[in-house]
C-alpha cells in the first residue's frame, strides 16, 4: 500500500533514536496491531488512509486504531459499570501518555504504544482525546439521544475531533489551518452521523438506537418499529421519514464541507478523504428510499468494494470529496 513500508520504517527509526523505552521489535508489532485493526473494522478508513498526506500515514492509522477502541467498550462490556471502568482506564492512560510516562502498562498495549510515539512527535490537543472519551461515556446510556441537535453534537464530539486530530499532524500557515479546521468538523459531524445511520440495523437487535426522540413521539413505538422492521428485513415508512432527515442533516454538513474545497491545501484534501464513505453511503441510502435494512446497505458485495475503491482513486485523481 502507498506509504504504509515507508511510514512503518520511519515511524520505528524514530523510536530507536528517540525512545529506548519501546524498542523497534515492540513498536513494530504495535503498528502492525492497529493497522489488522482497522483494517478489521474500518475498511474503508484504512483504503482512504493509504492517500494520507505525506508523512502522516502511521498517525492516522493509530488515531483510528484508538477510535475503534474506544468505539467498542460498550459492546465488550456486559453492564454500564465496566464500560465505565474501561473508559477510566482510557483516562488515566491518556493522562499518563501527556506526562510522559513510560510505564510496561502503556508500551504493552499496541495502541496506547504508538499513541506514545505520535505525542513525542506532535502537539496534539489533550482536549481532542477527552471530548471523544466523554462522547463514549454517552455510548453507555440505553437511551436515545433526545434532540437532532444532540446527535450533530455527538458527531462532532467523535469522529469531528478524531478528524481534527489528523489535521493537527499536518503542518501549514495559520489561515490554511483555520480553513481546513472548519472543513474537517464539517466533515466529521457528516461521517459521524452517517456511523450512526449505519449502525441503526445492528443496534435495533439489541433494541438500540441513535435516531432522536424529537423524531418519533414515542420510545416504545420506535423500540417497536424497530424490532418489527428488523424482523422482516424492511424499515417502516415512518422511520424512513426519520432516516431521511438524519440523511439531510449529515448531507448539509458535507456540502458545507465541499464548500470550502477550493481553499484547502493538497495536504487538507488528502486528510479530508475520510469522508468519502459517508458520501458513498449516503448515496446509496437515497437509491434505496432511505431503507437501513436492504440488504445491499447491510453488507455491501465485493462489487460495491471495487466500486468504492476506483471512486477512491478517482477522487483523488479529481481532489474532491
Amino acid at each position: 500500500s502507498r506509504g504504509a513500508s515507508g511510514a512503518f520504517n520511519g515511524c520505528c527509526r524514530l523510536i530507536q533514536r528517540n525512545y529506548s523505552s519501546l524498542s523497534k521489535e515492540s513498536a513494530g508489532k504495535a503498528l502492525e496491531h492497529c493497522v489488522e485493526l482497522v483494517k478489521r473494522y474500518e475498511y474503508e478508513q484504512y483504503c482512504c488512509a493509504q492517500l494520507a498526506p505525506n508523512g502522516a500515514w502511521a498517525p492516522l492509522i493509530t488515531l483510528r486504531a484508538f477510535n475503534i477502541e474506544t468505539a467498542r467498550i460498550k459492546d465488550k462490556s456486559s453492564t454500564p459499570e465496566i464500560g465505565q471502568i474501561r473508559l477510566h482506564w482510557w483516562e488515566d492512560a491518556l493522562d499518563a501518555l501527556y506526562k510522559g510516562e513510560e510505564s510496561a502498562d502503556l508500551l504493552k498495549q499496541p495502541v496506547t504504544a504508538m499513541m506514545y510515539v505520535l505525542l513525542r512527535r506532535y502537539h496534539l490537543p489533550k482536549e481532542l482525546f477527552q471530548e471523544i472519551l466523554r462522547a463514549r461515556s454517552r455510548d453507555l446510556s440505553s437511551q436515545p439521544p433526545d434532540s437532532i441537535s444532540e446527535l450533530v453534537q455527538y458527531a462532532d464530539s467523535t469522529q469531528g475531533c478524531l478528524l481534527d486530530l489528523g489535521l493537527h499532524t499536518l503542518t501549514m500557515v495559520d489561515q490554511d489551518f483555520k480553513i481546513a479546521h472548519e472543513a474537517v468538523r464539517h466533515a466529521g459531524r457528516c461521517a459521524g452521523l452517517v456511523t450512526l445511520i449505519r449502525a441503526t440495523p445492528h443496534l435495533a437487535v439489541r433494541g438500540l438506537t441513535y435516531i432522536p426522540k424529537e423524531l418519533i413521539a414515542s420510545q416504545r413505538e420506535l423500540e417497536q418499529e424497530l424490532y418489527t422492521s428488523g424482523k422482516n428485513g424492511q424499515l417502516s415508512d415512518r422511520l424512513k421519514i426519520a432516516v431521511e432527515t438524519l440523511a439531510n442533516v449529515a448531507e448539509a454538513e458535507l456540502e458545507a464541507a465541499r464548500a470550502l474545497r477550493a481553499r484547502l491545501t493538497n495536504d487538507s484534501v488528502n486528510l479530508l478523504f475520510a469522508v468519502l464513505p459517508a458520501a458513498t453511503y449516503l448515496r446509496s441510502l437515497r437509491r434505496k428510499n432511505f431503507d437501513v435494512f436492504n440488504v445491499g446497505l447491510i453488507d455491501p458485495t465485493a462489487l460495491s468494494r471495487l466500486q468504492f475503491l476506483l471512486q477512491l482513486r478517482w477522487s483523488s485523481w479529481r481532489r474532491t470529496f
